[in-house]
């Protein structure tokens, strides 16, 4: 609406004025009605792209109850399948290593104990100990004490006098066992490192 318009039917500035005012607040109550208007549609396309997707999703899951996907159900399987063998293959790794740890103080070779050890009463703990360990090392003792004899060392020793320090070739300290290394290391750690870095 123009002010011209209203000057020329005679109204008076003030009045103008005021119809002016009165104009564009209905022109903002309907800008802003509009802009409702067409974020209302922007949700109704949106809901209705939803709604297809939903159907779409129901009649797909429809046809793979009906059997038309056989295959995902194949897959399905395999993998339930695979993730039970991968979970009894770990249950059994933890229990062989804990066993091994548990006996590599009194074996001559943890992995000999390990084949020999009856391991069908033992069960992993979550503390990683073995349950029912002990009586089945024992019985292995008992009937194979050739698993758990004594070691006798090997390698040279140190002529009397001679120190350790000069005393140990590397050609030896590789014929080590793990025991006679551990012992250089925590008693003549100047000698470990030294051959271990030769």
């Amino acid at each position: 609406m123009k002010r011209e318009f209203l000057r020329g039917l005679g109204l008076e500035e003030e009045t103008v004025q005021k119809i002016v005012d009165e104009h564009h607040d209905t022109l903002r109550d309907l800008k802003s009605e509009a802009k409702k208007v067409e974020s209302l549609k922007e949700q109704l396309e949106k809901a209705n792209k939803e709604l297809e997707n939903r159907d779409k999703q129901i009649t797909d899951l429809q046809k793979a109850k009906d059997g038309d996907n056989q295959e995902l159900k194949d897959k399905l399987n395999q993998y339930k399948q695979e993730n039970a063998q991968y979970q009894a293959d770990m249950k059994e790794l933890k229990l062989n290593n804990a066993i091994k740890l548990a006996v590599a103080k009194e074996a001559n070779d943890a992995n000999d104990v390990l084949l020999m050890l009856d391991k069908s009463n033992l069960e992993l703990q979550e503390d990683g100990t073995v349950k029912g360990l002990d009586d089945a090392v024992k019985g292995l003792q008992e009937s194979k004490p050739y698993l758990f004899a004594e070691q006798k060392p090997t390698g040279r020793t140190p002529n009397e006098g001679e120190s350790l320090k000069g005393g140990i070739t590397k050609e030896q300290f590789d014929d080590m066992t793990v025991s006679e290394r551990e012992n250089l290391f925590y008693n003549h750690r100047e000698t470990y490192d030294k051959l271990i870095n030769e």
